[in-house]
């Protein structure tokens, strides 16, 4: 089918064999040499250059993407950041391949034996890898963070008992600078279980209890109608659904626990607990039938949670 595009060569091959034939050989030898050396250096010129046209490619389509929104939200400008990263990384990595194997095919095809140089790079690879292989657990570490995106710059984590703001990343250690100040370097190798305290999403959450005599209908309607109004207040307080009351809980001698929960934006837990503090505040001293209700606002550390 495709034999007329192969048919101008074989015809130039035909006309040009008793020309070829007559050569000594070597100067044959040297024209093959010369030939897979020009050719080798095209190819590794044209893969260099198309590497970088790549790269700005697909940072420039994910920086439309983000542009394109009204409001770029903070993980959109983060999947940014991340997706630059690993594509400064791959694209390190596809050079210092594209190095590499013209490295080899160019000693080949000088009349160098690359047999042993292979070899000899295989060993020291695997002496340098036992070596460094905490560095390279390093890599790898910081390689799966960024492609599965547990954390970014700017997020408040727990990496084993320490607790801070991700300040900076890269392939080897995440910084992270604690509420006193101090600044800690972690070899992202070590890095275990992770607890990323803004991501996505988190709940403001405020306890209560209320005197064992008061109707659960009638406490459950009250604290309700108390947190009501700051539904018309959610995108001003960033919550992201209406509060919610749960229980009652748990039943003391003379006491039941109420919780009353808000989903918000992980950066503004404290403004919407506080402004569930100060509704029910104002609202939950009369109960439904007005009759004054003993009741108290309990500290509650809002846990962290994963997006559903």
């Amino acid at each position: 089918m495709f034999r007329w595009m192969f048919q101008p060569f074989q015809e130039a091959d035909h006309l040009l064999a008793p020309y070829w034939d007559a050569l000594p050989a070597a100067v044959r030898d040297v024209t093959v040499s010369v030939g897979r050396i020009a050719f080798t250096l095209a190819v590794a010129r044209t893969l260099l250059r198309l590497v970088p046209r790549l790269q700005r490619v697909v940072t420039s389509r994910v920086a439309a993407r983000a542009s394109a929104s009204a409001r770029p939200s903070d993980s959109m400008l983060a999947s940014s950041h991340r997706v630059e990263t690993l594509v400064r990384v791959t694209g390190s990595i596809a050079r210092a391949a594209v190095y590499g194997v013209a490295s080899v095919v160019l000693l080949s095809a000088i009349g160098i034996d690359v047999t042993p140089v292979v070899a000899g790079a295989g060993i020291a690879g695997v002496a340098v890898g036992f070596g460094a292989q905490t560095v390279v657990k390093d890599f790898f570490g910081g390689f799966f963070i960024l492609i599965e995106n547990q954390f970014a710059v700017g997020d408040i984590v727990t990496i084993g008992a320490i607790t801070g703001t991700v300040e900076e990343m890269t392939m080897r250690v995440t910084v992270l600078r604690d509420t006193a100040g101090a600044v800690h370097f972690i070899p992202n190798g070590g890095i275990g279980t992770v607890t990323n305290r803004t991501h996505s999403w988190q709940r403001a959450v405020v306890d209560i209890t209320t005197p064992w005599c008061a109707p659960v209908d009638a406490t459950r309607a009250a604290l309700r109608s108390a947190v009501a109004p700051l539904t018309e207040r959610s995108a001003e307080l960033g919550m992201r659904a209406a509060p919610e009351v749960e229980g009652p809980l748990e039943f003391t001698a003379d006491k039941v626990s109420w919780r009353v929960a808000a989903k918000c934006d992980p950066r503004r837990v404290a403004d919407v607990r506080g402004a569930l503090l100060a509704s029910l505040q104002r609202s939950l001293p009369r109960s439904a039938d007005g009759e004054r209700v003993e009741w108290a606002a309990l500290a509650a550390p809002a846990a962290p949670v994963t997006a559903q």
